[in-house]
């Protein structure tokens, strides 16, 4: 009797794991990388492979190029991996300037500078267009990460550059997906 009950406890754990995982895959909910332990996630990387396709699909008809070059491997990855490259940076460059400015005016701050671009011209018409996001998905993606850039640009002023190659050596950069390794200054392909 206590077999049986064992076999079935046993069994339910399992299927319980293999709905878990199921939908981990199916969410995209799993990490890609790891930043100083924060996770980048599948969904975060697909979406911004994505509109890079849309933007190098849209930049390649306006010049009138052939857009067939976008299908080769070779391209693929290495659009991969500069996505990859921006989204760890990103997080660096976030974690930084929540050093530096405190997590409090963080917000503020960020906030302001997206208001600043946005005030700028009618770009939602634009951000569908060229990168296949909403108004709010190219603020969060796109507007979002520059701005944070920009704050600790104004902070760190001549010395950025520098001192983003020190944030990056000294990071801890977990690679999950096997065609990429970090080398302490960028992502580069195996």
């Amino acid at each position: 009797m206590t077999k049986n009950i064992s076999f079935i406890v046993v069994l339910i754990a399992l299927a319980g794991i293999a709905i878990a995982g199921a939908y981990l895959i199916l969410s995209q909910s799993y990490p890609v990388a790891l930043v100083d332990w924060k996770p980048i996630f599948a969904k975060d990387f697909n979406a911004d492979y994505q509109a890079a396709l849309i933007y190098y699909k849209n930049a390649l008809e306006v010049y009138a190029k052939d857009s067939a070059i976008l299908n080769a491997d070779e391209t693929k990855t290495e659009i991969k991996r500069a996505i990859l490259d921006n989204l760890i940076e990103n997080n660096l460059i976030e974690k930084k300037l929540r050093q530096e400015i405190g997590n409090d005016k963080f917000n503020e701050a960020v906030a302001n500078k997206i208001e600043e671009a946005v005030k700028k011209g009618d770009i939602q018409k634009a951000t569908e267009t060229l990168y296949g996001f909403s108004l709010n998905e190219f603020k969060e993606r796109v507007l979002a990460p520059q701005a944070k850039k920009e704050i600790l640009k104004s902070l760190f002023k001549n010395d950025f550059e520098e001192k983003l190659k020190e944030i990056k050596k000294t990071a801890k950069i977990i690679m999950l997906l096997p065609d990429f390794e970090w080398n302490g200054e960028g992502v580069i392909i195996k």
